[in-house]
């Protein structure tokens, strides 16, 4: 497999993972500005942040092993690349040809390419114009270029990719370009957002990716640092690390979290994300909420953190039954544990929605 092929597959591969992970914080921004999260705001998210991982991959990958490299200077002459070009006859079929495949022109073409992304997504995403991303494009290049001339910051004893000051001026020159094209598909003052008022199942849904992903990455995150400390600060070997407080960090946690969040605020983290929440319909609150709680999270968070063989079949029983059954059947797409706990859905609106609401269709 060749080293661009390789690092397309990483820049895929991280950037989908980097998606997921962002996908709590970018949900909960997008529910409170616009109301809703679509599919292009997924799409977005995920191209993002394989583009991200993209810059990274085709600028430093591949790293060499050990001491298998050969130390390389700094070029910091400039236009002295691009000097390099053989313009030739730009008249004729030929010389067009010619130039397309001249090394020193596909450097400087594909130097420019690398950075129009990056003045669209600041457009798209910011909603920043052609200075903000002419600026970002400077600094990220910089970010870049110092990385490779310090040997990835004294990671290695020299420099093993070239900084290059025409690449610095190329790559702005990319995202300026990028923000002036951009200008006339994607308009800078945001449309008046009009709110919806009906729960959909795609928001359910999205609430409940939350839930889960909140679990699991905050429950992940706690046992590395918990290793993290045991190995090499207490010094404990890995053979002997005890794993009842990994398991309490991992799994008790993060549950704890989810708990107080129904049993004091009636809804959980997915539910705050999308922002939703809950208004009894009988009973006592506090018992509705007690049994959302056992009737809802607290058993996928259990079946998460027992181990065994039988708990992954179970556990996709009760997400089955829950996510493709009940939530589409119930009223409101409360799901199931509302139904059992006599609680009611809405959106939460913020005070600046005002009159622009409407049932979502």
């Amino acid at each position: 497999m060749s080293d661009q092929l390789m690092n397309a597959v990483i820049a895929t591969a991280l950037g989908s993972v980097v998606a997921v992970v962002l996908l709590l914080p970018v949900a909960a921004v997008e529910y409170r500005r616009d109301g809703r999260l679509g599919l292009r705001d997924l799409l977005v998210l995920l191209s993002g942040a394989v583009y991200a991982l993209a810059l990274w991959t085709y600028t430093l990958l591949p790293m060499p092993a050990g001491d298998d490299f050969t130390c390389v200077g700094r070029q910091t002459v400039p236009f002295d690349t691009m000097r390099g070009i053989d313009w030739g006859d730009l008249g004729s079929r030929a010389g067009l040809s010619a130039l397309v495949h001249d090394a020193a022109f596909l450097q400087v073409a594909l130097n420019v390419l690398l950075f129009v992304p990056l003045g669209w997504f600041v457009r798209r995403i910011a909603r920043r114009g052609v200075v903000v991303a002419t600026l970002l494009g400077f600094g990220v290049s910089l970010l870049i270029e110092t990385t490779q001339a310090t040997g990835v910051w004294h990671l290695y004893d020299c420099a093993y990719r070239l900084f290059d000051v025409d690449d610095l001026m190329l790559n702005t020159l990319g995202a300026t370009l990028g923000s002036l094209v951009s200008a006339i598909f994607i308009r800078r003052r945001r449309p008046e957002v009009v709110w919806p008022t009906t729960i959909t199942l795609g928001r359910r849904l999205v609430g409940m990716v939350c839930d889960v992903l909140f679990v699991v990455l905050l429950g992940s995150a706690l046992s590395v640092a918990w290793r993290a400390v045991q190995l090499y600060v207490v010094e404990v070997p890995f053979e002997d690390l005890p794993t009842t407080p990994e398991r309490l960090l991992q799994w008790g946690v993060p549950g704890l979290i989810e708990a107080a969040a129904v049993l004091l605020g009636g809804r959980t983290v997915g539910e705050w994300v999308v922002s939703v929440r809950t208004i009894a319909r009988r009973g006592p609150v506090p018992l509705a909420r007690l049994v959302k709680l056992a009737v809802g999270v607290g058993p996928m968070i259990v079946l998460l953190a027992v181990p065994g063989t039988w708990t992954g079949p179970v556990l996709l029983l009760f997400v089955a039954a829950t996510a493709l059954a009940a939530i589409p059947r119930t009223g409101g797409h409360r799901g199931l544990a509302h139904a059992a706990a006599g609680l009611d859905l809405e959106i939460v609106l913020p005070r600046s929605a005002g009159d622009r609401v409407r049932p979502a269709s």
